[in-house]
């Protein structure tokens, strides 16, 4: 069985590709980057390795990689392969879309009778349901005939933290992981790969998707942009901290809270989830940077990402949102220099104020009560920034 992933990033190799090497697929990389490619091409195997209370390596073998401009081998690729998968960031999903249309069209002509899957492994919400109506976009009828008969979109949620650490590696495409993963997949949606090792295969994934969007990923970006305006550097340091480790709860509580509501999942489970995340935020194993978690902050404060999808749900159901509205405030807070997305969001606050930043980013109401709750959490926050520098430069000056 051969796989083409799209993104060979940490999470590529250290999550997907990991997994379906240990499936027993020969797994291939598309990347944008030509030296990584070429890092892969020449190095043909990497390891795998597992930061917890006693680190692990896995060696992952017989790899190889593709330059995503490659148009010829990359056709080729995809015209033979029987999964292919993607970690390229929900950003370009769309984009890549359009890319892989003339590659399909051409496994129609070439191949049109095997079977495919294709799963976007992104943190969003229906990312494959993304990715498939881009590349249908303006196709013709023959093709989505062929589509629909031949290709399946499953959706899928996945959870592994794969963090920048520096740590001593015997090549430069080892990649460290945390020891925890899930992976789970709409299994109505697969065509041809129903047996991919630690995959679970779900009837309904709605309530998946949003436990981890909501609990995990939620709950990671409130630890970095509070923990980032606390002076902290580290998801394990910033989630001790009282303050901190309060909010998240509360955020926790609030979330589990519309889930169970929303798809009456079993509120045990959720609060037991909700504790192994908070395990997991304290592995200071990862070494991972509150900048790293909390990048791009457009994108994770975004009308249906991470932060404001569970605020407007418990806002829908009447339930209090007051530590998820902190965590928002927090992102709109997040100043950090070497992000270019946090800077456009620091101008739009200075050209129009916190409510115009809000609403551009957002798309909530200005004058909705979750707005009002934002700005004043977004006022509270800056002055503990104000109260934090004060104290460190306090101590500088011991």
């Amino acid at each position: 069985m051969k796989a083409l992933h799209f993104g060979a990033g940490n999470i590529g190799r250290g999550f997907i590709g990991y997994l379906l090497s240990k499936s027993g697929y020969t797994v291939t990389f598309v990347d944008i980057s030509q030296p990584l490619a070429d890092q892969i091409n020449q190095f043909k195997q990497y390891q795998v390795i597992t930061l917890s209370t006693s680190s692990a390596k896995e060696t992952i073998p017989n790899v190889r990689a593709i330059h995503l401009r490659a148009a010829e081998e990359l056709e080729d690729a995809v015209v033979q392969t029987d999964l292919i998968t993607l970690s390229i960031g929900a950003n370009n999903l769309k984009s890549t879309g359009k890319l892989l249309y003339p590659l399909l069209k051409a496994r129609q002509q070439k191949n049109p009778e095997a079977p495919l899957d294709i799963i976007a492994c992104e943190n969003a919400l229906f990312a494959t349901d993304i990715l498939k109506q881009s590349i249908l976009d303006g196709a013709d009828a023959d093709f989505h005939a062929y589509l629909e008969k031949t290709v399946g979109f499953p959706n899928s949620a996945v959870d592994r933290i794969v963090p920048n650490v520096t740590l001593a590696k015997d090549s430069p495409i080892d990649v460290a992981v945390e020891d925890f993963f899930e992976w789970d997949v709409e299994a109505g949606k697969v065509k041809h790969n129903p047996d991919i090792h630690g995959v679970s295969y779900v009837e309904h994934l709605e309530p998946y998707l949003e436990r981890k969007l909501f609990l995990l990923n939620g709950a990671h970006a409130a630890i970095a942009y509070i923990g980032f305006l606390k002076g902290y550097r580290y998801v394990h340091e910033a989630i001790h901290d009282e303050f901190i480790r309060k909010t998240v709860c509360a955020y926790h509580q609030e979330a589990l809270e519309a889930l169970h509501q929303k798809h009456h999942m079993d509120k045990p489970a959720l609060e037991a989830y909700a504790q192994k995340l908070l395990r997991r935020f304290e592995n200071h194993y990862l070494q991972d940077e509150l900048y790293r978690v909390g990048r791009d902050p457009v994108r994770k404060l975004s009308n249906n990402d991470r932060l404001v999808s569970p605020l407007k749900l418990c806002n829908d159901l009447h339930l209090p949102y007051d530590a998820i509205a902190c965590a928002i405030a927090a992102g709109f807070a997040f100043d950090y220099e070497g992000d270019p997305k946090a800077m456009d969001i620091q101008m739009d606050i200075l050209d129009g104020g916190i409510k115009y930043a809000i609403r551009r980013i957002t798309g909530l109401n200005e004058s909705s009560e979750m707005v009002r709750n934002i700005v004043e959490n977004y006022k509270k926050l800056l002055h503990l920034k104000r109260s934090c520098l004060v104290a460190v430069h306090a101590l500088a000056a011991v």
